[in-house]
């Protein structure tokens, strides 16, 4: 069995918690290392013009701060607005190539899966007995080439953004979604900046009803004003106007100002977007002669389609079992965490203050294991 060191870390995901989550284990003795299938804060960089709901006191984790302050870092404004891409840029770029942690952030390292070495996940044995098996991670680098790494305790940071939901009735692909999955959209494209001219002039079928949704569907609708032609189609499953997961007398005005835009949008608030709620997506069709998408839908006044040029499914994002199908996930897995928005599920209500706190939690109970000094709740 490999030797393993009681202070040795594995980390999955370079995200914010992820990144937050080494700092502090760094500052408590542990050998922590940490595993990125891209590059740091690539997800943050991804859906970098959307404006987050938080200001920036609640974005900067509090282990990140004092590592970043150690190295002339300017904490920005705390009550200012941010973005993703300001997010990525000031903060996890940075905190990344720290010298304390430029070393242990492993980019295109693609953990596959992870196991106990030398146990299984049906095995009889558990608690204090497969805590003696050290985490066993097979990593694949960006050249195919596959290598074991072993730790004595493992956290699965790694987020939900690779994983969006199909659009299909009851989150299974819709009839020949799979393949044609590659040539939309699932995420909040940037439809003013960098993908502009892909929606600029076109029909568009938005399909999703909660924040995502809510954010792609406004920014086409400021494109259909600058770019005439542009029309906007969006379909949700809930048959009223309304967000999903929106909260009355939200306390984040961001998040509040961006739900009111999506029901006045809803309620024919402008001429180039229209709504229609009740929608099960059926199926999907592309004609390459005409270059047009054919939607088939579900609803309860019967069958229903919709054409269009192009097609964004914004039907939220789930978290990926597979890393860790052979640990105990839902059970006693002693040393095992699963961090950030992963450990929400499909809930689109996580902060990453929330994930922050949890990094607290979670490293001081492998400290007190570990026989390391605990970190102070912030």
């Amino acid at each position: 069995m490999p030797e393993t060191s009681r202070h040795s870390l594995a980390i999955i995901g370079a995200g914010p918690i992820g990144l937050e989550a080494a700092a502090l284990a760094l500052e408590l003795g542990f050998d922590a290392h940490v595993f990125e299938r891209g590059g740091p804060g690539e997800h943050v960089s991804a859906w970098g013009h959307v404006r987050m709901f938080t200001p920036w006191r609640m974005n900067v984790g509090p282990a990140s701060a004092r590592l970043l302050s150690r190295h002339g870092w300017s904490a920005p404004d705390p009550a200012a607005p941010s973005t993703g891409a300001e997010l990525a840029e000031r903060v996890l770029a940075p905190l990344a190539a720290t010298p304390e942690l430029k070393a242990r952030v492993h980019a295109h390292a693609h953990v596959v899966p992870s196991a106990r070495h030398g146990a299984r996940r049906g095995d009889p044995a558990g608690g204090a007995a497969r805590a003696e098996h050290p985490f066993r991670l097979l990593v694949r680098d960006a050249g195919g080439r596959e290598s074991f790494l072993h730790a004595h305790a493992l956290i699965d940071a790694s987020g939900t953004y690779g994983q969006p939901n199909w659009a299909g009735t009851g989150g299974i692909p819709a009839r020949g979604e799979t393949y044609l999955a590659p040539q939309m959209s699932y995420h909040p494209d940037d439809v003013l900046g960098m993908r502009r001219e892909r929606y600029a002039g076109k029909a568009v079928l938005v399909i999703g009803g909660g924040s995502s949704a809510a954010t792609t569907v406004a920014a086409l609708e400021q494109l259909a004003r600058e770019a005439p032609g542009t029309r906007v189609t969006w379909v949700t499953r809930r048959e009223t106007p309304g967000i999903t997961g929106e909260e009355p007398n939200d306390v984040l005005p961001v998040r509040a100002a961006l739900h009111a835009e999506g029901r006045r949008l809803q309620s024919d608030g402008s001429p180039h977007v229209r709504w229609w709620g009740g929608g099960e997506c059926e199926g999907l069709e592309y004609n390459s002669a005409t270059h047009r998408y054919r939607v088939q839908f579900a609803a309860k006044a019967g069958a229903r389609a919709e054409e269009a040029d192009q097609v964004i499914v914004n039907c939220g994002h789930g978290p990926d079992a597979s890393l860790h199908h052979e640990l105990r996930a839902q059970e006693d897995e002693p040393g095992f965490f699963i961090l950030g928005a992963k450990s929400h599920g499909r809930s689109s209500a996580f902060l990453l203050e929330t994930g922050y706190r949890q990094a607290v939690r979670v490293l001081a109970a492998l400290a007190e294991a570990a026989g390391l000094r605990a970190p102070q709740e912030a």
